[in-house]
């Protein structure tokens, strides 16, 4: 009763102040959808990059690279900078960053230019993610409400990612690549002028700035996401993807060190002892394996196997990102009732049935054939996706809302660097491997694609299983209590 009061009290308070969650949960929704849309723009625009600026495969590879490699190494620490300096501030300097990154991709006529444009864009997403999550998290105080905003942040997400396809093809069908990139600076001043306007600031100001471990995270999950994305590409084993391992190891090393001696970490590590936590960081980083990595696959093979133009592409991706994001509104509904192990699990397995069907596409296949594939697929990944992020925010004690988002986000994106970057790596070898071999190349990227779909089966399953455990332990930890 006396929690009850206490929690109701600071919500008023903060409604008192204009901090009400209905626009904290707009801005932050905004913000969220330009991070995601960047992501697929870059990849359906990459084609028509190429031609324009006659780049090399091997720089090509750099450009939606450069800003995933941004957002996975900076977001760990922006989480911790928006409980010190400000969560609305933070958000804002994310927003600006990201718009300025826009304008730069708009005006780029260079590979140069291209890169440090997407590399702003990235540490605006990098700002923007655990930001609006500790926003979303401050400001609804109720887990059961928390739960519900939560869901409809992460649906965001996959909005975001199904615009992108179709901003890029009707960019390319009437202007240029540049024109594409006009939105995310329109909607992120839409996300800063509702955060402005209607969002109250919320820091902690006990929260001191941890330096040591602010470097050490940034240049060893940098190094990390480097060795995956360059050593997919160019072999692991070269001399320059061991050198920036071994460094990333260290480096990573040195923070955990750093971090486990103070006494106020800007991660706390010793959270990782309750299983709870540290298994719900692994499904969030599964989730988006499955989800960014197969949804690449999907990509590829729709453009070179089914010949479709980036915004036939973007509209056939509408089934999916679409199934996505009714998932992510059901399991704002049910977490409350069933719980997120539960929604998490079922998730996972309906995610791992959709890539299944999706495995026996043949380069005749038509839509009707993978329709099915596609609804199940992004169906599961988005009734696991928020309650993975829920479970792992709920074990953050209340001041600490930005690492928690910057933790489980950091998981977020590895998890999605490694699905993009260990997938793309299969099919590319594998398709090289079969090409040789097969007369039509649509044959073989199709065997190629199918071939390491089964991989991404094989983690979501894996990550099922270990949802379930994780299910089982907690109900015995329950019943022991």
């Amino acid at each position: 009763m006396t929690t009850e009061l206490r929690d109701t009290t600071a919500e008023e308070r903060d409604d008192a102040r204009g901090n009400r969650p209905g626009p904290v949960l707009v801005a932050a929704c905004l913000g969220l959808f330009t991070v995601f849309l960047q992501t697929t723009q870059t990849i359906g625009t990459l084609g028509a990059v190429q031609a324009d600026l006659r780049l090399a495969p091997a720089d090509m590879v750099w450009v939606p690279s450069m800003y995933t490699l941004v957002v996975a190494s900076c977001v760990l620490g922006a989480g911790a900078l928006a409980d010190r300096w400000g969560r609305k501030r933070v958000f804002l300097t994310g927003t600006a960053a990201m718009a300025a990154g826009a304008l730069v991709l708009v005006l780029a006529d260079n590979l140069a230019t291209l890169l440090v444009g997407q590399a702003i864009a990235g540490l605006g997403g990098a700002l923007i993610t655990p930001s609006s999550l500790a926003l979303i998290t401050h400001a609804v105080r109720d887990p059961r409400r928390r739960a519900g905003a939560i869901a409809a942040w992460a649906a965001t997400s996959g909005l975001g990612l199904a615009v992108g396809p179709l901003v890029a093809g009707l960019a390319l069908r009437w202007w240029t690549w540049h024109a594409a990139f006009w939105l995310n600076l329109v909607m992120a001043g839409f996300a800063a002028i509702v955060a402005l306007g209607r969002v109250a600031e919320s820091r902690n100001p006990a929260q001191r700035l941890d330096w040591a471990g602010q470097f050490t995270a940034i240049a060893g999950l940098a190094l990390l996401v480097f060795w995956l994305i360059d050593g997919g590409h160019h072999g692991y084993g070269s001399a320059r993807a061991l050198a920036a391992v071994v460094a990333a190891v260290l480096l990573l090393a040195a923070f955990a060190l750093v971090e486990l001696r103070r006494t106020a970490p800007m991660v706390d590590l010793r959270l990782m002892r309750d299983p709870s936590y540290s298994v719900s960081l692994l499904l969030a980083g599964t989730v988006l394996f499955g989800f960014v990595g197969l949804s690449l696959l999907q990509v590829l093979w729709l453009q070179r196997v089914r010949g479709l133009t980036a915004l036939q592409v973007g509209v056939q991706l509408l089934a999916e990102f679409g199934a996505f994001i009714a998932a992510s509104v059901l399991a704002g509904i049910l977490v409350s009732r069933l719980g997120p192990r539960v929604l998490i699990t079922a998730g996972l397995l309906f995610a791992a049935v959709g890539a299944v069907l999706f495995a026996q596409v043949g380069p005749g296949t038509a839509f009707a054939g993978y329709a099915a594939a596609f609804v199940l697929f992004g169906f599961g990944c988005g009734l696991a996706n928020a309650p993975s992020t829920a479970l792992a925010v709920g074990h953050v004690p209340p001041g600490r809302e930005g690492e928690a988002g910057g933790t489980v986000n950091a998981a977020r994106q590895i998890g999605a660097v490694l699905g993009t970057s260990i997938l793309g790596t299969l099919v590319t070898t594998r398709f090289e491997d079969r090409v040789a071999h097969v007369r039509d190349p649509r044959i073989a990227f199709t065997d190629a694609v199918t071939h390491t779909t089964w991989v991404a089966v094989a983690v979501l399953g894996a990550g099922a299983v270990l949802a379930l455990g994780l299910s089982a332990w907690s109900r015995r930890r329950a019943t022991a209590g």
